[in-house]
C-alpha cells in the first residue's frame, strides 16, 4: 500500500472508531450515571491515556459535568465550553489530549474545594466611562487554599476589547497593571501567563498580567491588591473600550503548583457608562398610511454611540420646516417619543430634530406614505451574541439594547451551540419569551451552529415557535446532519437556516426547505459574493444583513472588526411572530449595510422572494429612498449587472463636488469554499492642483479610526479601512477651473493578518507628512470624471473611484424599465443600492418562473 493509501487508511480508521466511540456513548450514557462517568474519567486520567476509543467519552464528559457544576452554581465557566469546542472541532490530537486532562484537574478542583478559594472584589468607587481613561483596584482574599512558593495568578481581559490590553511590562504605558501582597514576607515576581481563552487569545495564546509567589505563603485572609491603569509610573490609567455594557469581567485564575492548570478562583463584573452626549438618531417606520398614527423614537448617544450619560433636555421635531412636537428626556434615560404622527398624503417624508439649544440635530430615516401599505417593512438583528460564550454582556440587556435603543422590530440572540452551557441557554429561553410582545417587539429562540468551514461552516438556526429541542454542533458535527436532524425533530415551517459568509457556510449545499435566506453583511464585511455564490447554483435564496455584534449592541453595531453592523428588513403585514416568520420563509427580505433604507422591487408583479412568468418580456421598477443622496442603483440580472440608474451626475446650478472612494473584495479566486478576503487599511493623500478645498465629508468612515483631514487648502490626508465596503470622501471645491486635477497618492495599504479579517486598534491616528513616498499614485482631471467614474486598480488590495459629482444628490429615486432580452427559466432580478456615503442595500431575488421540484412550505 502507498504511503498516500496509508495516510488514508489511518484517517478511514480513525473516523470509524470515533463513530464507533460516540455510539458507545450513546448506550452507555443511557446506563451509566454522570457521578460514575466522573468518577472513572477522574480515576484513570493520570494512567491511561486519552485515545480514539475514549475521546468522544470523556469530551462529553467533562462537557457535562461543567454544565452540572455551573448549574449548581460553582462557577461562571465562559472560559470551559470554548475549550470543550475547540477539542471537539480538532478531534484527538496532542492539545485535544492536554485540554482533557488539564479540565479533568480543573472540574475536579472546583467540585472538591467550593467555597474554600477565598474572595474576589473590587474595591474603589471610580466609574467606567467609555473610552477614557480610569483605574480599578482589585482585591483578591486568600480562603482555605493556600497560595505557595511557585503559585501564579493571572488577570485576564476580554479580547473584544478595543482598549489597549492590559500589560505589566511598561509602567508608563496605558492600562499598566501592578499586584501587591498584604503580607510583607510574600515576595512577588512580575511574570505573564499565555491564556488561550476569550479573556486573553481568543485564536492563540496571548501572554496576560500574571504573578508568580517567589517567597512566603499567603493564607486564609492575606490578601492581593491589583490595581489595573497603576498611575504611580507615569501611565494614564486603564484605557476603558469604546463600547458600553453591563457585564465586563475580568477573571482571576490561579495556577497552584505552577505546572500550567489554573483554576478560577473569581471574576469581577463591571458596568461600562456611554460619556456625555455628542450624538442623537431619530426613527420612524418605514412605511406607514396615510393619515395614520405612529411616533417618532429618538435616542441621545455620545460619541462612540453608545447610549449617553444625559442630564435630561428637551428637542423640536419638524416636518417640513413646520414643528411637529416635542420631546422630553428626562435625567438618566437615553431615549424618549413624539406619539401620534399623522401624515395625511402619500410621499417620501423625512424628519428633522434639533436640541433645545440648537448644537445637536439629526435627521430621520425615511418614510413612505401610502395609501392603505399591504406590506410594512420591519427590521431586525438575526446575528448577535451574550457574555455566556465569547461576547459580552447580559441576555437581558441585549434584548433592552435591541428593542429600547437600536428602536428594532424583531431580534433573537444566536450564542454559539458548542460553547454554551445548559444555564445558557436556559437564561436565553427565558429572556426570549419575555421580551415577545405581539405589535412592540418580536423575538425568536435562536443559536448558532459552529463547525469549521470544512464541516459546513456556521449558520445560524432559528425556530419560531420554541420548543426545547435543539441540534447543536454536538449533536450533527456535518452540515447535512444539521439539517437530516432539524427536520427529524421539528415541522419544516418551524425551522429557518441562515448561513454567513465570515466561518465561511458551505455554498454547496442548500435545504430549500429550511434554509431559505442568506447573510451577505454584518461587522465582519460585506459579502455580496457569497449570496450570489448560492444563487448560481440555483438555490432560491433571499439576502439579509445582521452585525454579529460581541458586545450587546445588536442593531446598531459600529465598526469594530471590519465594518458596521448590517440589518435585516422584512416586509410583513404585522408585527407578530407569524407576520415576521412568513415574511422570512418567503424570502420577503432586504439587506443593509446598516442603514434603514426604504427599498421597493417588482418584476411586473411580483416582490422579493416571489416568482414571475416565463415566455414574456417582464417590467422592472423600483422605488428607493435613502439616508443619504443616492449614488447608484442596478439591477442584478443572473450576478451581473443589467441596468444601472445613476443619481450623482453633476446638474447645472447644483453645487459639485469631488468625490474619492476606497473599496476592497472579499470574493476569493474560483469555487472553492474559503475564508473571504481579509480587509484592507488605507493611508495617504488625495492633493488638488488649480483648485480650492473650501470643505470636506467623510463618506462610510464606520471605524472610530477611520480619518479624512483637510490639512491645508489643497491637500487631504486620510486613513481607512475596507473589507468589501466603500470608505471615502465628499470634496467640495470652491475654486474649480476646467483644469483642476486631483491625484490620490497612497502612501501604505496593508491587507490585515489572521482569519478573521483584523481588528482594532489599528490604524494611526495623526497625519503623516505630504512628503511621504506614495507606493500608488493615481491622478485624474475632475471634468473627466463628470460622465464616467475613474476607477483605479490597487494590485492584489483593491480599487479607487473618484468622480465630480452634484453635491446636493437626491435621496429619493425611482425607475421602471423592460430588458433587452427575454429572461429564461429560473433567472434572477435582485436590487443592488449604492448611496453617496458608501452605504448600501441588496433587495432578495425575483425569479423567472417556479423551481423545477415545488419547494414545500
Amino acid at each position: 500500500m502507498s504511503k498516500v493509501n496509508n495516510r488514508y487508511f489511518f484517517f478511514l480508521v480513525f473516523a470509524i472508531s470515533i463513530v464507533a466511540g460516540i455510539f458507545a456513548y450513546s448506550i452507555a450514557a443511557q446506563q451509566v450515571s454522570l457521578p460514575q462517568r466522573v468518577s472513572k474519567l477522574r480515576g484513570e486520567i493520570n494512567t491511561i491515556q486519552t485515545s480514539a476509543s475514549n475521546f468522544d467519552d470523556r469530551l462529553r464528559t467533562l462537557r457535562e459535568w461543567g454544565d452540572d457544576l455551573a448549574s449548581r452554581g460553582r462557577f461562571t465557566p465562559q472560559v470551559m465550553p470554548v475549550m470543550f469546542f475547540r477539542a471537539l472541532s480538532s478531534g484527538l490530537n496532542q492539545e485535544s489530549s492536554r485540554t482533557i486532562s488539564s479540565w479533568t484537574q480543573i472540574l475536579g478542583f472546583i467540585e472538591d474545594n467550593y467555597g474554600k478559594t477565598g474572595e474576589f472584589k473590587r474595591t474603589d468607587k471610580n466609574q467606567l466611562i467609555a473610552g477614557e481613561f480610569t483605574t480599578l483596584t482589585l482585591e483578591y482574599t486568600v480562603g482555605a487554599i493556600e497560595a505557595k512558593p511557585g503559585g501564579i495568578f493571572r488577570i485576564g481581559q476580554h479580547f473584544m476589547s478595543d482598549g489597549a490590553r492590559i500589560q505589566n511590562s511598561n509602567p508608563q504605558g496605558p492600562s499598566f497593571v501592578t499586584f501587591k501582597a498584604s503580607r510583607q514576607d510574600v515576595e512577588l515576581e512580575n511574570t505573564t501567563s499565555n491564556w488561550y481563552s476569550a479573556y486573553g487569545g481568543f485564536r492563540a495564546p496571548e501572554p496576560m498580567p500574571a504573578v508568580r509567589i517567589k517567597t512566603g505563603t499567603l493564607t486564609r485572609g492575606d490578601k492581593i491588591t491589583i490595581t489595573l491603569g497603576d498611575t504611580t509610573g507615569g501611565s494614564k490609567g486603564f484605557s476603558v473600550q469604546t463600547r458600553d455594557g453591563d457585564n465586563y469581567r475580568f477573571p482571576l485564575e490561579f495556577d497552584l503548583a505552577g505546572n500550567g492548570v489554573f483554576v478560577p478562583v473569581g471574576v469581577v463584573s463591571n458596568v461600562i457608562i456611554g460619556s456625555g452626549p455628542a450624538l442623537i438618531n431619530a426613527i420612524v417606520p418605514s412605511v406607514a398610511g396615510s393619515g395614520e398614527s405612529f411616533s417618532l423614537r429618538l435616542r441621545v448617544e455620545d460619541k462612540y454611540f453608545n447610549p449617553a450619560a444625559f442630564k435630561g433636555g428637551s428637542f423640536t421635531v419638524k416636518l417640513d420646516n413646520k414643528i411637529a412636537g416635542q420631546i422630553k428626556i428626562p435625567a438618566g434615560e437615553v431615549s424618549g417619543r413624539l406619539d401620534g404622527i399623522r401624515i395625511p398624503k402619500e410621499g417620501a417624508y423625512k424628519f428633522q430634530v434639533v436640541d433645545d439649544i440648537g448644537e445637536i440635530s439629526c435627521q430621520s430615516n425615511p418614510i413612505l406614505i401610502e395609501n392603505n401599505p399591504g406590506q410594512r417593512i420591519y427590521w431586525g438583528e438575526l446575528h448577535g451574541h451574550s457574555g455566556w460564550e465569547e461576547g459580552t454582556g447580559s441576555v437581558q440587556r441585549y434584548y433592552w439594547f435591541a428593542r429600547d435603543v437600536a428602536f428594532l422590530d424583531f431580534a433573537s440572540l444566536t450564542g454559539h451551540d458548542a460553547m454554551m452551557i445548559r444555564p445558557a441557554w436556559e437564561d436565553i429561553r427565558r429572556e426570549t419569551a419575555k421580551v415577545n410582545q405581539p405589535g412592540r417587539f418580536v423575538a425568536y429562540m435562536g443559536y448558532e451552529w459552529t463547525v469549521g468551514i470544512d464541516n459546513g461552516g456556521h449558520h445560524n438556526v432559528f425556530f419560531k415557535n420554541d420548543k426545547g429541542n435543539y441540534v447543536t454542533a454536538w449533536d450533527a458535527p456535518r452540515l447535512p446532519q444539521l439539517y437530516e436532524k432539524l427536520k427529524a425533530i421539528d415541522a419544516v415551517d418551524n425551522v429557518l437556516v441562515i448561513p454567513h459568509a465570515h466561518q465561511t457556510g458551505n455554498w454547496t449545499y442548500n435545504d430549500a426547505e429550511i434554509e431559505r435566506l442568506v447573510e451577505i453583511y454584518s461587522m465582519h464585511g460585506s459579502f455580496e459574493y457569497f449570496g450570489q455564490k448560492f444563487l448560481q447554483r440555483g438555490y432560491r435564496v433571499g439576502l439579509i444583513g445582521a452585525s454579529d455584534n460581541h458586545t450587546g449592541h445588536p442593531g446598531y453595531s459600529p465598526a469594530q472588526i471590519s465594518t458596521r453592523g448590517g440589518l435585516a428588513a422584512v416586509y410583513s403585514p404585522t408585527l407578530d411572530r407569524d407576520g415576521i416568520w412568513k415574511g422570512m420563509r418567503d424570502r420577503a427580505t432586504y439587506a443593509t449595510s446598516g442603514q434603514r433604507m426604504v427599498v421597493k422591487l417588482s418584476v411586473d408583479d411580483k416582490t422579493p422572494g416571489q416568482s414571475t412568468g416565463i415566455g414574456k418580456m417582464p417590467v422592472i421598477r423600483a422605488r428607493v429612498l435613502g439616508t443619504a443622496a443616492i449614488d447608484h442603483i442596478d439591477v442584478i440580472h443572473n450576478g451581473q449587472v443589467e441596468y444601472r440608474s445613476d443619481y450623482l451626475s453633476p446638474v447645472d446650478n447644483k453645487p459639485v463636488g469631488i468625490q474619492v472612494m476606497f473599496t476592497s473584495p472579499t470574493e476569493t479566486p474560483g469555487d472553492e469554499v474559503k475564508f473571504p478576503l481579509n480587509g484592507v487599511t488605507w493611508q495617504g493623500w488625495i492633493e488638488v492642483s488649480n483648485g480650492t478645498i473650501a470643505s470636506i465629508a467623510p463618506l462610510g468612515a464606520d471605524h472610530i479610526t477611520d480619518k479624512f483631514v483637510r490639512t491645508d487648502f489643497r491637500r487631504v490626508w486620510f486613513v481607512c479601512k475596507t473589507r468589501g465596503d466603500f470608505d471615502g470622501v465628499m470634496i467640495t471645491l470652491t475654486d474649480a477651473p476646467s483644469d483642476t486635477q486631483v491625484k490620490v497618492r497612497i502612501t501604505s495599504v496593508k491587507r490585515d493578518e489572521g482569519p478573521q479579517g483584523g481588528k482594532l486598534p489599528y490604524g494611526v491616528s495623526e497625519p503623516g507628512t505630504a512628503a511621504d513616498r506614495a507606493l500608488y499614485e493615481y491622478t485624474f482631471k475632475a471634468n473627466e470624471t463628470a460622465s464616467t467614474q475613474g476607477k483605479f486598480e490597487v494590485p492584489q488590495f483593491g480599487f479607487v473611484y473618484a468622480r465630480k459629482v452634484n453635491a446636493a444628490g437626491s435621496w429619493d429615486a425611482k425607475f421602471s424599465y423592460r430588458p433587452a432580452k427575454l429572461p429564461a427559466q429560473n433567472d434572477y432580478y435582485y436590487l443592488r443600492v449604492v448611496q453617496v456615503d458608501g452605504e448600501a442595500a441588496w433587495s432578495s431575488p425575483i425569479w423567472v418562473g417556479e423551481p423545477a421540484a415545488k419547494e414545500k412550505k
